[in-house]
């Protein structure tokens, strides 16, 4: 089951042209790949927090080997912050 948080990321990136998929359950290293012509997003999405040492260093792992950048989504204070990792 998908949370409400990685969908609203989800149709973010959809909006400005993604193709995006949103991993049910959240147990890969990105919540949602986001992709178009030439590049890969893998999306982290953290409700509350941010990631652990060992999360970053996955999600930054995968995605030099896949040749995506890894980003990291929240919010605060009811703006959405997206930071590349």
């Amino acid at each position: 089951m998908t949370n409400a948080f990685e969908s609203k990321i989800a149709r973010i990136f959809k909006e400005k042209g993604y193709y995006t998929v949103v991993s049910a359950g959240s147990r890969g290293v990105a919540d949602v790949v986001a992709i178009r012509p030439n590049e890969i997003l893998l999306i982290q999405c953290k409700n509350n927090g941010g990631l652990s040492f060992d999360e970053k260093q996955r999600l930054k792992q995968t995605a030099s080997t896949v040749n995506a950048k890894g980003l990291l989504a929240t919010h605060r204070n009811g703006r959405i912050l997206v930071k590349e990792i």
